[in-house]
Formats: C-alpha cells, sequence, structure tokens
C-alpha cells in the first residue's frame, strides 16, 4: 500500500510537471514574437529598434508571426528610416531588392509610405561560398554598413530588419559600439493592426519579380562568367533556372489575392 502510494505521489508530481511544461511551451509559442524586437540606444539620442524576421517562414502558419504583423511592426514603431538585409550594389547596379521575401515585402511597405530605406547585406559568391549561411565575418560587415548608414539619420528612430539569425548578433554590435539596451514595453502591441483586410503593398509583385529573375537569370550568368571560381561553385549557379523562376513567382498569386499563408 505504501507503495503503491509512493508511485501515484511520483505519478502526480510527474504530470503536474509535464503540464507545467506543456502549458510554458505554449505560453512561450503566443508570444514568440516579443522575442523578435529589440531596442538600443546610441549616444546621440539615435533610437534604433532591430526586428529579426522569419523569410519565408512568415508564409507558413506555424510560425505565429505573418507578413502582415510584421508590417503593422513597421508602421507601429513609425521609423525615420527602416534598413533591410539587401544588398547595395546589387540595387544600384541591376535596381534590385536581392533580399529575403520579407525584406521585398518591408521596401515595398516603406515606398508605399514614403520612409527612407537603406540597404546594409553584405555577402559575395567565392570559393568558400555557402548558401543561407552566415558568419561573424557577415555580420561584422553589416555591423560596418549600420554604422555608415547610421551617420546620415542624427537624432532619428531607426528599424534594422534582419533575418532572425542577425538580430542578436546585430544588437551585441551595437551595445559594443556604445550602445545601450533599452526595454521595450507591451512588445505584443507592436504587432497589432487597426486594419482588419491585409493588403500587399503596392510594387510587391514587380520587386520580387526583379528578384527572382537576378537569382535565375542575372546572377547565374555573371558566376559562369567568373573564371575565379571553381567548378563545384558554379554548378550550384545553374544558367537560365526556369524551374527557380517559375517556383518563385506563385509568390505573386499570393500577393495579388492578398492572402497571407501558403499552408
Amino acid at each position: 500500500m505504501i507503495k503503491m502510494a509512493k508511485k501515484k505521489k511520483i505519478i502526480i508530481i510527474l504530470s503536474i510537471i509535464f503540464a507545467l511544461i506543456i502549458l510554458t511551451a505554449a505560453a512561450l509559442y503566443a508570444n514568440l514574437k516579443i522575442f523578435t524586437v529589440n531596442k538600443v540606444l546610441i549616444s546621440n539620442k539615435q533610437e534604433i529598434y532591430l526586428m529579426g524576421t522569419f523569410h519565408t517562414g512568415h508564409f507558413n502558419r506555424y510560425a505565429n508571426y505573418s507578413i502582415a504583423e510584421m508590417i503593422n511592426a513597421i508602421s507601429n514603431i513609425e521609423p525615420d528610416a527602416v534598413f533591410i538585409e539587401a544588398r547595395e550594389n546589387n540595387f544600384e547596379e541591376y535596381g534590385v531588392v536581392d533580399g529575403p521575401i520579407d525584406m521585398c515585402v518591408a521596401y515595398c511597405y516603406c515606398s508605399d509610405n514614403n520612409i527612407p530605406v537603406e540597404m546594409i547585406d553584405y555577402w559575395e559568391i567565392d570559393n568558400d561560398f555557402k548558401p543561407n549561411t552566415t558568419t561573424n565575418e557577415r555580420d561584422d560587415r553589416i555591423h560596418k554598413n549600420i554604422m555608415e548608414k547610421l551617420n546620415a539619420y542624427e537624432n532619428k528612430k531607426i528599424l534594422i530588419i534582419c533575418g532572425f539569425g542577425h538580430l542578436n548578433a546585430q544588437t551585441e554590435r551595437l551595445i559594443g559600439a556604445g550602445g545601450q539596451k533599452e526595454h521595450i514595453g507591451h512588445k505584443a502591441d507592436l504587432f497589432s493592426g487597426r486594419d482588419k483586410d491585409f493588403v500587399y503593398p503596392n510594387l510587391i509583385c514587380d520587386v520580387w519579380e526583379a528578384r527572382t529573375f537576378f537569382y535565375a537569370h542575372t546572377l547565374p550568368q555573371l558566376v559562369q562568367k567568373d573564371d575565379t571560381l571553381d567548378e563545384d561553385v558554379k554548378a550550384y549557379w545553374m544558367c537560365e533556372n526556369n524551374a527557380f523562376y517559375n517556383q518563385q513567382m506563385e509568390y505573386c498569386e499570393l500577393f495579388r489575392k492578398n492572402e497571407l499563408y501558403t499552408d
């Protein structure tokens, strides 16, 4: 009897612990977005928000962080300028926003609302190239670009939008450069919107098509012509990648219908 009582007690305790774990996990999932925004105050009174995004993950319901909520956050923060994860040189030379899909949406939203946009990303194709990865060198170069761009926005509120994988790296680098991390009250409210019906920004299909063409055709052609690159690298960037182009252009159907999710 005593052993049975002990077993029941252990089972009850374990059940309570398991239930608490489930409840904690559910609470964290429901409030996942609040871990994607940081704020740093720079000595010259620059107020800097950093927002980590999920790229294509925003279009999956399970991520619990939609593109609409990302746009709500931009709107609610009310930045004087937005810095996005895209490369300035390709924008200047080819007129393409070469960042991930959420960066293209952010760029178009800012264009519609007359918010200046700066491009801060850095990566290049060499024989050490690994797709969809980041390194300390890349984060260092992104930070350098941020610091250079900030010089044009004294006493302004800046929003830096980057992939979630860059969020802490860039926050730490800003703090290391003399910034002070500040508390953001009611973070969840940043992602709330007033409008019930979501509509994509006006230019999104044009911007996305230009980006898709660049990666499907323009960039592969440039890679094939580069004699410094190994054949393995060139093989990754197939010339005239129509399958990739067609696949990526499916997002435009989503945009036209103002739908948020692919699943």
